[in-house]
């Protein structure tokens, strides 16, 4: 498969990709709603529930620049595919639960919480997305209380419980 061809040849039908996002309670704040900041969010949708929560090593050769980076260091599809696999070993029930996206130009910035190996936390995403192959890896650790770029925990978004 030709690099980018994920997204260029319409491998999964927007459809498919509202399925997804609604089956996750995904959604998003993005004000712009043209074709690339869609692409963009189709392509984080991939990356986080076929290939982190699924395991599907495969797809990162169409959706990954051969040069990807992991927080600004070189890592490349081979090093990205070992990263997930390490993580599903270590935790095999792994689980990322998009809470809230935001796309800026080329960009994809994710609210997600990790589950899996007996814990949970928040983590932020970012992709750098280039004609729908991803360049750059970000992942941190979200501090409590610090929402960088606007984005909402999925727990903030939950209505209060009664006090009666």
């Amino acid at each position: 498969m030709e690099e980018g061809s994920l997204v260029s040849k319409g491998w999964l039908a927007p459809m498919t990709l509202a399925l997804i996002c609604a089956g996750s309670g995904w959604r998003t704040t993005a004000s712009a709603q043209n074709a690339d900041a869609q692409k963009n969010r189709l392509v984080f949708a991939v990356v986080v529930h076929q290939i982190f929560n699924q395991g599907n090593l495969a797809l990162v050769d169409d959706v990954m620049a051969k040069d990807v980076t992991n927080d600004g260091a070189p890592l490349g599809r081979d090093g990205f595919k070992a990263m997930v696999k390490d993580l599903r070993t270590i935790a095999p029930d792994l689980k990322l639960t998009v809470d809230d996206v935001v796309t800026q130009g080329d960009r994809v910035i994710g609210y997600v919480t990790q589950r899996g190996g007996g814990a949970s936390e928040g983590r932020i995403i970012l992709l750098r997305i280039e004609d729908g192959v991803v360049h750059e890896y970000w992942s941190w650790l979200a501090q409590p209380g610090l929402r960088p770029f606007g984005l909402r925990a999925g727990a903030e978004r939950q209505p209060a419980a009664s006090a009666n």
